[in-house]
């Protein structure tokens, strides 16, 4: 199993000391799983989500693919982000708007 971890708190520019404050563990422990030498349990994987901003299976790599393609970016996280924090009304604004961008992107 591969952890998204490193991935995840460079492309959010958080430091490895801070992460293992957020999680509740040591860097030594942090470095142990960016390494693939240990993995977390279910409560620091849980928290390890938290404080990326991201879902349990985004640090499990469960997504289905192992390549960095797959990784959600920090404007693509912030989207969602704000498209969960809207009212149901924004929520279908935001959706026609994203569809109409990618559509009208196509065409040239």
């Amino acid at each position: 199993m591969k952890l998204a971890i490193k991935e995840l708190r460079k492309k959010l520019h958080i430091s490895q000391a801070d992460f293992a404050k957020a999680v509740g563990v040591s860097m030594r422990t942090v470095g142990s799983w960016e390494r693939g030498e240990s993995f977390p349990n279910a409560e620091q994987v849980w928290n390890a989500a938290l404080a990326l901003g991201c879902s349990p299976n985004e640090i499990l790599s469960w997504d289905g693919e192992e390549n960095e393609d797959s990784q959600i970016t920090s404007d693509e996280r912030e989207i969602v982000d704000n498209y969960r924090e809207s009212s149901p009304e924004w929520q279908q604004n935001i959706s026609m708007t994203a569809r109409a961008a990618a559509s009208e992107s196509k065409r040239k």
